[in-house]
């Protein structure tokens, strides 16, 4: 539902990368000392924290930090993080070097997903909830074409329930994965969307083993968050992160962007890049200031004319979350002020769904 939460903790992630932390961030005493502590009394021997690699030593950090804000025991995890982690790394005497965005962009340290392989029907009693980590499939014996859905940062909503019924209806069989429910994450919360990638991966290999899922025909969808998801996944680096052996046959990102950045002045973490061969449909929403589509410009145009498989669609004077009914009215307010009131648009949800079927469809 919202990214500045999102966009902090990504800017934190590079912060706690080994680089001088800013003397203009302020964090409580009490707060950074608990996760110094934290972090402290899960490594009893702090010799074997300091000898982790630099990223396994983040990813501890940051699952920390993670927990901490779940529990809402700390307000404020991209100052705090980044003390902390300052103090951790002087602890353990590491010098200062220059940031690496690239060697974030791919962090997950979340437990695992399970799935269930069930083959389910969508009917009156199918609820948000129950769409959770289940396959659900159209009339028939199959094997079907599938689609993973991935939701916001808002968790589980009744927008997805649309969509789904919308894409059986078409032919086409649906996980929606819930990233936050078994985690006891609240909606809400920091999740990275390199965690959802990885979720989205884990669902294709389950995917993957069903008899009636057509394995050549397995697409991916993304909503918001998922949208960053989405550009993720059309890049080869993240199935070699992940040691996925499968790839998407194609994504689509609704109401995402290319690009994640706090304000100006902050680090900037590349979703997609250029080196991307699956094809990708980005759709965005003109007056988006929570997923500005600005971010991806020049680069969808230069990978169009480098002649990658890539499209794209702004939808003139739509907001953020343009398929979201229950979330009609909601006032984002970005990091620098500036605020935005999501706004519901019925012919917009229509065609997006009519595109990202046709898109789809396009590659078989």
């Amino acid at each position: 539902m919202i990214y500045t939460s999102m966009l902090r903790t990504l800017t934190l992630a590079l912060l706690l990368a080994p680089c001088v932390v800013p003397s203009a961030l302020a964090a409580s005493e009490a707060h950074v000392r608990l996760v110094y502590d934290t972090v402290r009394a899960k490594f009893v021997d702090f010799n074997a924290y300091c000898q982790l690699e630099e990223g396994q030593r983040r990813q501890a950090v940051l699952q920390i930090i993670m927990s901490l804000v779940s529990q809402r025991k700390i307000s404020d995890p991209f100052a705090t993080g980044s003390q902390a982690g300052s103090r951790l790394r002087g602890d353990c005497g590491l010098q200062t070097g220059a940031v690496d965005a690239a060697s974030v962009r791919w962090t997950a340290s979340a437990a695992s997903l399970s799935f269930d392989s069930e083959q389910r029907s969508f009917g009156f009693f199918t609820t948000v909830a129950s769409l959770g980590n289940r396959i659900y499939t159209p009339e028939g014996k199959g094997p079907f074409p599938a689609v993973v859905l991935n939701h916001t940062i808002g968790g589980l909503s009744q927008h997805l329930q649309v969509q789904a019924k919308l894409l059986l209806d078409a032919g086409f069989a649906v996980m929606v994965v819930d990233s936050y429910g078994p985690r006891n994450i609240r909606p809400g919360a920091i999740l990275f969307p390199a965690e959802v990638a990885r979720d989205a991966y884990d669902a294709l290999a389950h995917l993957n083993k069903q008899p009636y899922i057509d394995r050549q025909r397995i697409y991916q969808a993304g909503y918001s968050l998922g949208a960053l998801a989405s550009a993720l996944l059309a890049s080869p680096e993240g199935a070699q992160v992940f040691k996925s052996t499968a790839r998407f046959r194609a994504t689509v990102g609704h109401y995402g962007s290319c690009t994640v950045q706090d304000r100006p002045s902050s680090p900037r973490l590349e979703m997609l890049t250029a080196d991307s061969d699956r094809p990708i449909l980005m759709l965005m929403a003109e007056l988006d200031i929570e997923a500005p589509p600005q971010l991806c410009f020049p680069l969808l145009e230069q990978m169009k004319a480098a002649g990658k498989e890539v499209d794209w669609h702004i939808y003139p004077g739509t907001t953020h979350g343009w398929d979201k009914a229950e979330n009609n009215g909601y006032v984002y307010r970005a990091a620098d002020g500036r605020t935005m009131t999501y706004r519901y648009d019925a012919a917009t949800t229509r065609n997006a769904s009519e595109r990202m079927i046709s898109f789809f469809n396009g590659y078989r």
